[in-house]
């Protein structure tokens, strides 16, 4: 169980009888009253959002998640192969689990999955991929200040916005967090 000091952001805890991870987390004193921490919350299972208030003195249950490392194999229709990097074991999971992200797949690259009662719920993808662009206008010479953007297509088919100096064949970096390039890899 977490008390009220130890909830902060990056908690997962079962909240409606289900594991979510505690995305932001402010603590509020107002006068003559109690503290509180207003929290968001993203649903792992579901993806959906939403927000809580925790008063001082209460506690939630905090969620015994497994992660375990694996390494991406292949798709076939809706179904992702992944090889686990312990045992060396394939799993298969739905394409739904990773939602539009699973655009950022590409063979070998290492992932995490989330196991909640034994059962996968979550992959957890790493936060900047290196990838190739394949298709982009030609690069604007000169031109070095990257606020100027262009749509490119990474090696993978999807689309992501780059900076008008990436020419096709360079090597970037692509935070899958945020859906957006990152720094060019030299």
């Amino acid at each position: 169980m977490l008390d009220f000091s130890q909830i902060k952001l990056g908690s997962v805890v079962i909240f409606n009888g289900s594991p979510s991870i505690i995305t932001k987390c402010d603590f509020l004193r107002m006068q003559q009253r109690k503290p509180v921490k207003k929290c968001a919350m993203k649903n792992i299972v579901t993806g959906v959002n939403q927000e809580y208030s925790f008063k001082s003195g209460e506690s939630i249950e905090e969620a015994e998640l497994k992660r375990e490392p694996a390494s991406f194999m292949y798709v076939t229709g809706n179904v992702l192969t992944f090889m686990l990097s312990n045992t060396y074991e394939t799993i298969d999971l739905p394409a739904s689990m990773l939602g539009d992200k699973s655009d950022y797949l590409k063979e070998g690259l290492e992932v995490t999955i989330l196991y909640f009662n034994e059962n996968a719920i979550s992959i957890d993808l790493p936060v900047k991929i290196s990838y190739t662009i394949v298709q982009t206008a030609p690069a604007v010479k000169g031109n070095t200040v990257s606020s100027i953007m262009k749509d490119a297509e990474i090696e993978t088919g999807r689309i992501v916005k780059v900076p008008a100096f990436i020419d096709i064949g360079e090597k970037v970096l692509i935070n899958t967090v945020e859906d957006e390039y990152a720094e060019r890899v030299k």
